[in-house]
């Protein structure tokens, strides 16, 4: 028996030392991993900076990417809301979203939740703190995990009622009785779909929601004229009502630099209703991204923005 004993705690002692070394593999990987991807960002700042060195800076900016890029981050320049404070709402890294903490009280009637897939983290975020969500996703037959604030519909977002597993955002609140409700949330990631679904929400159902957290796909401004047009448009409307006061590049993205300026084609946007803040949006002074921000992918490194401006050196630290 003893004998038996010996050799069981000579095999403990081997396995725990194996996996000590797996261990430690797995941290030489990921550090490995993550300088890969600061140093892939540092080369492709340096390519950005060396085209450029060697032409006059009025010439790129006279360009029509150029313009195209600083249309598109002056409409999505954040600013701050005075007295304000942020918080992180959903799982670490992608499914998380920043958003202003103004969930107290009875400030919030309802969140919907739109682009579901296998991640209701941040669903259950905002149900554990006593709102219900409205969950949509016309991709999947149900939740992963049951909630009973979390009710879900196998339903998708569309600008344009084209098929019967889509509705309109104007619809889809009437259909749960908050045509009247003003304090409702939003929380959208539908690949694309989004340009549509804000095209042809009328401005009134869009003021509804305190508070929107749009994943915005497609930010180039290589686009053709109309596609790029359309973004425009839509950008230009939402900002009739709400106001840009967070901004994150997610990763599973090209990005463009250009002189100056930086714009990832992947951007996550925290939206206020202006209307809730009259006299408390300030000039924003945070970079991007913030100590509450978390890379999309654990093992590869945030993306930097600086202050997203397109104002003349507010992205001076992109190159």
């Amino acid at each position: 028996m003893k004998s038996i004993l010996r050799a069981l705690l000579r095999l403990a002692r081997r396995l725990l030392g194996t996996e000590q070394i797996l261990q430690a593999q797995r941290q030489q990987l990921d550090y490995q991993r993550r300088s890969f991807g600061e140093l892939k960002q540092q080369l492709l700042k340096a390519n950005s900076l060396l085209k450029y060195s060697l032409v006059d800076p009025e010439r790129v900016r006279a360009s029509a990417t150029y313009k195209r890029c600083a249309e598109l981050i002056s409409l999505l320049m954040p600013m701050d809301v005075a007295g304000g404070s942020y918080v992180r709402v959903g799982r670490p890294f992608d499914g998380g979203y920043v958003m202003l903490d103004n969930f107290s009280g009875n400030s919030v009637a309802a969140a919907y939740s739109f682009g579901i897939s296998n991640d209701v983290s941040w669903d259950e975020a905002i149900a554990a703190r006593g709102i219900d969500v409205f969950l949509f996703d016309h991709t999947i037959d149900a939740l992963p995990r049951q909630n009973p604030r979390l009710h879900f519909f196998k339903l998708g977002v569309s600008g344009y009622k084209s098929e019967k597993n889509l509705a309109t955002l104007g619809s889809l609140v009437k259909k749960n009785s908050h045509t009247a409700s003003t304090n409702l949330i939003m929380k959208m990631d539908v690949e694309g779909c989004e340009w549509d679904v804000f095209s042809e929400a009328p401005s009134a159902v869009i003021g509804q929601f305190s508070q929107i957290v749009l994943e915005l796909h497609g930010l180039c401004p290589a686009a053709p004229d109309q596609q790029y047009a359309a973004i425009v448009k839509v950008l230009q409307k939402i900002n009739q009502t709400h106001q840009c006061v967070h901004v994150h590049a997610n990763t599973n993205s090209d990005r463009l630099w250009i002189g100056d300026l930086v714009l990832p084609e992947l951007l996550e946007v925290t939206y206020v209703r202006r209307s809730d803040f009259q006299n408390k949006l300030v000039a924003n002074t945070r970079r991007f991204p913030t100590e509450i921000d978390q890379p999309t992918f654990e093992n590869l490194p945030d993306f930097e923005l600086d202050s997203f401006s397109a104002v003349a050196g507010g992205q001076a630290g992109a190159l």
